[in-house]
């Protein structure tokens, strides 16, 4: 599976500012552990996954995600997805660790 990041996330990704991401997905499509693959960015490891109510994220889970409040990222959720409860999805907070192009982490 691929992890899609919008072009103006990934310097903070590179730079280890943003290092989670909130998704909408029907399923939960890895578990921590796992690595999935960004094109343009290289690899990540999940570190954490977890089922969240959107109306629940904090400044700080904001922070995480790169953007400076909660209100932020639920706007960014609404341009993204409509809503911050689309319809037959569940809200997802996944943390990751940005692996660049070393898909095994182990600095080779």
């Amino acid at each position: 599976m691929f992890l899609l990041f919008r072009k103006e996330f990934h310097q903070a990704i590179r730079e280890g500012r943003k290092r989670q991401t909130v998704r909408f997905w029907k399923r939960r499509p890895v578990k921590p552990g796992g690595r999935l693959y960004s094109p343009r960015l290289g690899w990540f490891r999940i570190t954490d996954i977890r089922e969240v109510d959107p109306s629940a994220l904090t400044d700080d889970e904001a922070r995480l995600d790169g953007l400076p409040s909660v209100e932020a990222l639920h706007e960014k959720l609404v341009e993204l997805y409509g809503s911050i409860r689309p319809p037959d999805r569940t809200c997802f907070k996944l943390t990751f660790e940005f692996l660049g192009d070393r898909k095994d982490g182990d600095g080779s």
